[in-house]
């Protein structure tokens, strides 16, 4: 079993207007958490230092961080980025901003999971409804795409501001992938939107998807975080020397 939490950590301020990564970072240690899509991860203010702050969120070094940056200043970056117990094969990152707005991106990491290559992909969408639609467009299009080119497990997981509780935004993604529902993560307080989105291919097998309400994600950030457990299909066993000379011999 694999565990994934995304999360938006409102740049690591918390509801009681304290930044504290470290806490985020302990919080999904205590969870069991094997990857993790942040959204909303910042490095930039000059008073911090980046090292300090992936160095907080990652639990110490119960992380590895795989960055996404969408904006990138002098002092640091604000954008996506994935925490993960396992090792990583490959990092990439996809534009979708739109003239006009804040810069956001696509991120999709690829994983050797115990179980095999899992392709996590990470997003933020924007604020206005025709900016989303654009993104939305761009993250099918992105998706069908790989899973052609790379035929491995994939989740997606994000804030999407979908604030419309009827809405047919996901249309096109429905038809691709399994849509998880979870209901409302946002505002953490008093949740009344689903923001934070999760789909899988289907050759996952998910086990339970909840968001995570407590007394500890009522402050952390403005989002509630989403947890999600899965399976992954079993690996084709490879036959042995001795079993492939005596299907010859048969």
């Amino acid at each position: 079993m694999c565990r994934i939490i995304s999360y938006n950590i409102h740049s690591g301020v918390g509801r009681d207007k304290k930044h504290d990564y470290r806490r985020i970072g302990n919080y999904l240690a205590q969870r069991d958490a094997d990857i993790v899509l942040l959204q909303e991860m910042d490095t930039r203010p000059a008073e911090r230092s980046v090292t300090q702050d992936i160095h907080d969120i990652c639990a110490a070094n119960v992380y590895h961080l795989v960055p996404s940056p969408a904006l990138s200043e002098d002092n640091g970056w604000y954008g996506n980025a994935v925490l993960t117990r396992f090792p990583v094969i490959s990092n990439e990152t996809l534009d979708v901003s739109q003239d006009g707005f804040q810069p956001r991106n696509i991120q999709a990491v690829v994983i050797d999971t115990p179980d095999g290559p899992l392709t996590v992909v990470n997003t933020h969408k924007g604020l206005k409804k025709h900016e989303r639609r654009s993104q939305f467009a761009l993250l099918h299009e992105y998706i069908a795409a790989r899973l052609q080119s790379h035929p491995t497990p994939l989740i997606l997981g994000g804030d999407f501001n979908e604030w419309q509780f009827f809405t047919s935004a996901f249309k096109q993604l429905n038809k691709t992938l399994n849509h998880h529902t979870v209901g409302a993560t946002f505002p953490s307080q008093f949740p009344l939107f689903s923001l934070d989105r999760i789909w899988t291919t289907d050759d996952i097998r998910v086990k339970r998807i909840k968001k995570l309400k407590n007394t500890n994600t009522r402050i952390l950030s403005d989002h509630l975080p989403v947890q999600v457990d899965i399976e992954l299909p079993e690996k084709k066993k490879m036959p042995t020397f001795f079993e492939e000379r005596n299907r010859a011999s048969a």
